[in-house]
């Protein structure tokens, strides 16, 4: 019997004594501000503005004196000084891979092996060598489906590149190749499950998945109950970002997600600036350790709360006890970010409308858009122009929704691109 619950990939590293590991942190920062200042044009530049050397960086409360990059202004940043503005350590020709995310925005992936560090996510989440592992994520443009394919196969699974769609087929594979495993989003995986139900794989009758790894979305624990009791899957989730990599890992004990060791992260008050306490809501800002990449003070734009109390599973690591909301409008979408401007980009392409605004909702565990559209006058509401806004919007943002056409006096929170009505339980 395979043990899914306790394994570390690095277990020295992860159960490093709160002595070593500070020690650990301090070293890991200094050496991190010091290679962004000489390689890094960018960050050379916004520490030489705020009049600060890298020596004066001697701990993360020193991190302070150092104005934050924004993720929401990398698109821009980017343009400025393209391809990465100025934040990149090499050039592109000494890069692996470079990745587009809508907006554009571009993400470059080193030569080291472990550049987006998932390994120990997976294993924490219960994945073993000799698993199969369906990894439901896209492998174009977007990094998540190789960051995740090769850190599985690091570990000593099997991958199966199944990417994004095909219900039937998904829920097919996972039968004849008896898959033991699944990465991609809550939602997508309760999707397959249910066609498997419908073709007759059940738990004890073709169905042989153990594990999944999700992201990209909320996890309520209603469904991941669900998950548990009706499929018997063990269902953990993880926080990354496609600039950054791994961020937040939960173990088997699905107490709250584990920060890496390999980074430096910091959540403030989106105010004022200043750390927050435990329990309290912050922004989630990371100093990342890169020789390709070597972000300093990254704001994420995402909220959450942290704990340092005690894992049972031995790790030392303080923990983010889960995901809250964006610090912007933006937000995420059947795991795809959607950001106010591409609702403004909709608006500009389709002449015939005076405003866009989306709704987020939530039917079951699938995500729901809907596009409200408030037409220019004298404009009349057909289903062709329908198809043509919902069209433009899937090019837009990668993702389909249904289009209802407004009345002015209908139109509410006129001054949001964005509306969610998600609730999470």
């Amino acid at each position: 019997m395979i043990d899914r619950k306790r394994g570390f990939f690095d277990e020295r590293q992860e159960t490093m004594p709160p002595k070593n590991r500070a020690e650990y942190t301090r070293r890991l920062l200094t050496e991190t501000v010091r290679f962004a200042y000489e390689k890094a044009p960018a960050t050379r530049r916004k520490m030489d503005d705020a009049g600060v050397k890298p020596e004066d960086i001697r701990d993360v409360a020193y991190l302070a004196k150092i104005p934050f990059t924004r993720k929401a202004d990398l698109k821009n940043i980017q343009k400025g000084e393209p391809p990465f503005g100025g934040l990149a350590a090499v050039p592109p020709r000494g890069m692996r891979r470079i990745y587009v995310s809508p907006g554009p925005t571009y993400d470059p992936e080193g030569r080291e092996e472990t550049h987006w560090r998932w390994e120990k996510p997976f294993v924490a989440a219960g994945f073993r060598p000799g698993d199969i592992v369906q990894n439901t994520f896209m492998y174009h443009f977007s990094p998540a489906g190789l960051m995740f394919d090769e850190a599985l196969i690091r570990i000593g699974c099997t991958v199966i590149p199944a990417g994004v769609g095909n219900t039937e087929m998904q829920a097919q594979v996972m039968r004849d190749l008896r898959v033991t495993g699944y990465v991609g989003t809550p939602s997508f995986l309760m999707t397959i499950l249910e066609k498997a139900k419908e073709m007759g794989v059940v738990r004890g009758d073709g169905l042989a998945l153990q594990v999944a790894l999700v992201t990209a979305e909320m996890l309520p624990e209603s469904l991941r109950k669900r998950f548990r009791e009706e499929f018997g899957v063990q269902v953990r989730q993880t926080y990354g970002t496609a600039d950054v990599g791994s961020l937040a890992y939960e173990c088997y004990e699905a107490s709250g997600m584990h920060i890496p060791d390999e980074i430096v992260l910091e959540l403030l008050d989106p105010a004022t600036g200043k750390p927050v306490a435990p329990g309290e809501i912050g922004e989630v800002v990371v100093t990342l350790p890169s020789t390709l990449y070597p972000l300093v003070r990254f704001a994420t734009g995402d909220l959450s709360i942290y704990s340092n109390e005690p894992c049972p599973c031995g790790r030392t690591s303080a923990k983010l006890l889960r995901i809250v909301g964006r610090v912007d409008q933006v937000t995420k979408v059947k795991g795809m970010f959607v950001h106010p401007e591409q609702v403004s980009r909709l608006e500009d392409k389709v002449r015939e409308l005076s405003a866009i605004q989306l709704v987020i909702s939530r039917e079951g565990h699938d995500d729901r858009m809907t596009i409200r559209a408030l037409l220019r006058p004298g404009t009349t509401p057909t289903d062709a122009l329908k198809e043509k806004i919902a069209e433009t919007a899937r090019e837009l943002m990668r993702l389909r929704g249904e289009v209802v056409f407004m009345q002015e006096a209908e139109w509410t929170d006129r001054e949001k691109k964005i509306v969610d009505t998600r609730k999470w339980d």
